[in-house]
């Protein structure tokens, strides 16, 4: 039901998804408050790519998740959360990269299919008919940033994710063009959906954007 329709406190559980970067580095703070806020309400939190996602909800596997474009939704509300910029990570003996050509055809170092910041990064070297010798995809940053510190290949990350796991240190990050950098990450939900502990979820988000600017 609408928020603030009824006095009823949210209880019970709140099954939600989220992508890893967004669970490790956007999430912690806004559960957090929102649990001293609700502690009657038990999170169950599970990862993964945007497309795994987005296919739970559907499923109704989980009430809600937290999704980066591009994604398709056609049954799906969703509301914009969070603004991410994505950057493009070397080895640290890597030559300087200044145009995708430079990049050659390295390795790729992502998630699985379905992760929408790897269809970002494709596409954009598909632009210049650039294609990578092979893809080693993982199934967490901490690894591909690991594997790209070791001289594996290149990846993309979200910027938060290099300043939470300090990996920074172990790599060079190169800026991307606004058009593949800027990502946006929402909360979607099956369309029609109504339920009182999601509403405070949305409502929890909305605060954090006016105090943090976290929003886009």
């Amino acid at each position: 039901m609408p928020t603030g329709s009824c006095t009823c406190r949210p209880a019970g559980t709140l099954q939600i998804g989220a992508l890893e970067s967004t669970a490790a580095t956007r999430l912690p703070p806004v559960l957090s408050r929102y649990h001293r806020a609700y502690p009657d309400v038990r999170i169950e939190l599970v990862t993964g790519t945007t497309g795994a996602l987005v296919t739970r909800v559907m499923n109704h596997e989980v009430e809600a998740a937290f999704v980066a474009e591009p994604f398709t939704a056609n049954d799906l509300e969703a509301e914009p959360v969070f603004s991410e910029e994505l950057v493009l990570i070397a080895p640290k003996s890597f030559p300087r990269i200044k145009t995708r050509k430079d990049i050659g055809h390295t390795t790729l170092i992502a998630f699985a299919t379905g992760c929408s910041y790897r269809r970002r990064l494709e596409a954009w070297l598909g632009s210049a008919q650039m294609v990578p010798e092979r893809v080693m995809e993982f199934g967490s940053y901490h690894a591909i940033v690991a594997c790209v510190a070791a001289g594996a290949g290149i990846a993309v990350v979200p910027r938060s994710v290099l300043r939470v796991s300090r990996g920074e240190r172990d790599v060079t990050a190169h800026p991307l063009p606004a058009a593949v950098a800027k990502a946006r990450t929402c909360l979607v939900w099956p369309r029609g959906h109504q339920s009182i502990a999601l509403d405070a979820l949305r409502a929890e988000l909305r605060k954090a954007s006016r105090t943090s600017h976290v929003a886009s």
